[in-house]
């Protein structure tokens, strides 16, 4: 763009103040030296060395404040722009929030992400038996029930559009990476029979568990433990209810039968797992965050911390909801449970 068109566009109007100063000057030394060429060459200099260098001064300085003010106003538009999409955000996270504290909501993902992965299985017959043992575990109501039953069926279903579900999912949820590991445990759980996942399902649960939002490493985890924490949580879920049924067996019955209760009960307890003893004492200590090298003081020291990070009490002083509390709660019970396998071990060793 040429000086006189950033002229225009600035608005400035060319001043010749300099060039008639030099004419008048250079009339008066072609009047003293008796000669025509400083008339001519006088207001040329003044041009040149003023006018001109004046009126492009004027132009950038009033060009420069247009553009300091433009930008100054972008930017405002720009920091009222994120302002609204932070509140947007705001808003959009209190409503997942929301969502991820309704049961309901969480076991309709479960057994959506359960469902999905399975639906290339012929035979379902063992791996209803497990969402049947995990919807009982969870003590859910005939309404969360009635939900997580169509949900299943919904995602088995060829037609089922996994898409539209992630899509709802990141939207409505959110990517919390606590309830989607929840999901996805309890999903292979219910994928799971023998200690074994088909590899079909196996597939199915990692594309989908990323389209969620989790991480490889997350998965990996997952399938490094089998679902481990939910194992020791329903184990001690299972061992806690056993302890009061003996306890309200006492008054009842001799303590011949007591006894044969409390075998049996032992024995029950034993055989939750079909694990090796030493694949459940890497799964406990993985757990409890250690490896194979722990002394019994680092397990009682991991499990005082953990057992404190994941206090109902506490997790509620942070406001959290009852059932995202519901959720931490089942990861203190695997810890307690992991915690109480050691120990036992540990007995039982020393």
């Amino acid at each position: 763009m040429s000086l006189s068109e950033k002229g225009k566009e600035a608005g400035i109007k060319f001043s010749y103040m300099g060039s008639i100063i030099g004419i008048v000057l250079g009339i008066v030394l072609a009047v003293i030296c008796s000669h025509i060429l400083p008339a001519l060459i006088t207001p040329l200099v003044a041009f040149f060395l003023y006018d001109r260098p004046k009126y492009k001064e004027a132009v950038e300085k009033v060009l420069a404040q247009r553009n300091l003010e433009k930008e100054q106003e972008e930017k405002a538009r720009e920091e009222d722009r994120l302002k609204e999409e932070k509140k947007a955000e705001k808003k959009i996270k209190a409503v997942q929030k929301k969502n991820r504290e309704n049961k309901a909501s969480l076991y309709e993902n479960i057994y959506t992400v359960a469902g999905y992965i399975l639906a290339n299985q012929e035979e379902l017959s063992e791996y209803i038996q497990n969402a049947e043992d995990v919807i009982s575990y969870f003590k859910a109501s005939k309404e969360e029930r009635r939900l997580a039953v169509e949900a299943f069926n919904y995602a088995l279903d060829p037609e089922f559009d996994v898409e539209e579900f992630v899509s709802n999912y990141l939207l409505y949820i959110g990517k919390n990476r606590d309830y989607i590991n929840y999901v996805l445990t309890y999903a292979l759980i219910i994928a799971t029979v023998d200690d074994n996942i088909h590899y079909d399902a196996k597939e199915r649960l990692v594309a989908i568990g990323k389209a969620m939002g989790s991480s490889m490493a997350a998965l990996k985890r997952l399938f490094k433990s089998n679902g481990a924490e939910a194992r020791f949580a329903r184990e001690f879920e299972k061992q806690s209810e056993e302890n009061l049924s003996e306890s309200t067996s006492l008054s009842s019955f001799q303590s011949e039968s007591s006894s044969s209760d409390n075998k049996k009960s032992k024995k029950s307890s034993s055989s939750s797992y079909n694990h090796t003893g030493a694949e459940k004492t890497s799964e406990a200590l993985d757990i409890l965050q250690l490896n194979d090298s722990a002394t019994f003081d680092d397990i009682k020291k991991a499990h005082k911390k953990l057992m404190l990070k994941y206090h109902p009490d506490r997790l509620a002083s942070q406001g959290l909801s009852e059932d995202m509390i519901a959720i931490y709660t089942d990861k203190a019970k695997a810890i307690q449970a992991a915690f109480d396998y050691l120990k036992k071990l540990y007995n039982e060793v020393v």
